[in-house]
């Protein structure tokens, strides 16, 4: 049976209460799962996103950048991440593509201010 997640907000493991400013933010990667990452992570994987967004304004960008960038941000969360379990149900602040999408899917992803919302880092 799946677990929802919810109560006890703001505890860790074993509820030990996370320090003020130590919220955790949920990340999808589609295909791989759910992963808890904090804002300094965030600010890494949104300077690659704000990337992204500038890259696809470009006719012309080149397929390979926009799979590498994905996959930065992929194996920023992965390694830097925590994983959530799987049992475990919770929304995703955050989903990250898989690299196997088009130019054409991406841009419809990364359009406006990316996969990020700006409000978020605040």
């Amino acid at each position: 049976m799946a677990r929802v997640k919810g109560k006890g907000k703001g505890r860790g493991k074993r509820g030990k209460k996370r320090k003020v400013g130590e919220e955790r933010i949920v990340v999808r990667l589609m295909g791989e799962g759910q992963y808890y990452i904090d804002k300094d992570i965030l600010r890494e994987v949104n300077r690659i996103d704000n990337q992204m967004v500038k890259m696809l304004r470009d006719e012309r960008v080149d397929e390979h950048a926009v799979i590498e960038s994905i996959a930065a941000m992929r194996s920023l969360v992965k390694i830097k991440g925590k994983r959530v379990k799987d049992d475990i149900i919770i929304p995703s602040h955050i989903i990250i593509p898989t690299t196997d999408i088009s130019v054409e899917e991406a841009r419809e992803v990364f359009k406006g201010e990316g996969i990020i919302p700006e409000g978020i880092l605040d």
